[in-house]
């Protein structure tokens, strides 16, 4: 089950007197800064955090995420940023969250996605407190529910609790306060809970000048990150993802028989050379030595995919989980290049990270 998550900060924020909610700052960092923080530590890894916005796109994407404005016009409430976010995202779920939310657990995800596999007549799982309330703006959500969302939007029905409650959902109980911050009091308090916190700190993750995005500085701008004083250990990442494509075009590669010759082979070639050049291709990316890289393919029949995944190593100071991405992006689409002529339907998807060793942080493995 692929995820991606939204970040709702598209309404007007009157409580906060016509304030960009997402923008108000908590001890130095915008709110969607500590947001996107708890989302990056989800101890079930998500495909992709976008933002839904109104006002100030710009500003909201410095913080380097795909920022999303309602197709609805007129402030349509949660119900038109949902919308925007699933019409943008081609993962089967959505996990939905508020901008005014910056303590979330790392748990949320993964109790919500496990709730949802074992009902799978529900179209959504939602937080529930301890306390017996409930929060629909933190919720999961299929796919099959936006002709349901569309139909609500269409009628004018934007309340996002009575939408929720039309798709069987699954309340799922946590014993996080989960404090919404609607006003000045509730942000001074948070302040002070948090103390001397930042984004990446209250996560016990490492701290940045923005809120954990390592490649902007205290000023908003992109810059490369200092690795001078890492030390060297060895590094290695896996990747993966697959192209979907006509079972005839399959059947070609397969055979070895298509015009163009061994498509895996040159696909092959083309992922490792990738991974040398990911410098090039990724603006703030470091220069890596690699030591070594792998390609691999693997012919699925069933679903008329071909799998890849691919594996890049290096003794150094920095991580090689671009390399080895990268490395899948560009085999895939070479798959694509040599195939096009007879099946230009065919779709990339589900690029990922499996696994990443060495380093300050450690082993990292999807779940």
């Amino acid at each position: 089950m692929t995820i991606d998550a939204v970040i709702l900060a598209g309404g007007e924020g009157r409580r906060m007197g016509g304030q960009d909610k997402g923008l108000v700052v908590l001890n130095g960092h915008a709110l969607v800064s500590w947001v996107a923080e708890a989302l990056s530590r989800q101890t079930r890894p998500i495909g992709q955090i976008m933002v839904s916005a109104n006002r100030n796109l710009a500003d909201y994407a410095r913080f380097g995420f795909p920022v999303l404005h309602d197709v609805y016009t007129g402030f349509s409430g949660p119900l038109a940023g949902i919308h925007a976010a699933m019409l943008a995202s081609p993962a089967n779920t959505l996990l939905v969250v508020p901008c005014d939310v910056p303590e979330l657990p790392p748990n949320l995800l993964r109790d919500l996605a496990t709730a949802l596999d074992d009902h799978p007549n529900a179209q959504a799982a939602a937080v529930k407190t301890t306390d017996g309330r409930t929060h629909p703006a933190l919720c999961l959500l299929r796919r099959g529910a936006l002709d349901s969302l569309i139909h609500h939007i269409e009628h004018k029905q934007f309340k996002l609790g009575d939408w929720l409650n039309t798709l069987s959902p699954v309340w799922v109980t946590f014993d996080t306060p989960f404090a919404n911050l609607n006003s000045p009091d509730e942000l001074t308090a948070a302040a002070t809970r948090l103390g001397d916190a930042s984004p990446a700190q209250s996560t016990q993750g490492s701290a940045s000048p923005n809120g954990g995005l390592t490649h902007f500085d205290a000023a908003g701008q992109a810059h490369m990150v200092g690795v001078g004083a890492k030390d060297e250990t060895h590094r290695v990442a896996r990747a993966s993802g697959h192209i979907h494509m006509n079972p005839e075009t399959l059947a070609l590669i397969a055979g070895g028989n298509h015009k163009k010759g061994d498509v895996l082979g040159i696909a092959r070639i083309a992922g490792i050379m990738a991974a040398k050049k990911t410098p090039d291709l990724i603006p703030l990316c470091h220069a890596i030595a690699l030591t070594r890289v792998t390609v691999d393919f693997r012919i699925d029949h069933a679903t008329h995919r071909v799998h890849c995944e691919a594996s890049a190593e290096t003794v150094g100071r920095t991580g090689v989980e671009i390399e080895a991405l990268t490395a899948v992006q560009i085999a895939l689409l070479t798959i694509y290049d040599m195939c096009k002529a007879v099946d230009r339907g065919m779709v990339i998807g589900d690029v990922k990270l499996l696994e990443k060793k060495g380093g300050k942080s450690g082993h990292w493995l999807a779940g």
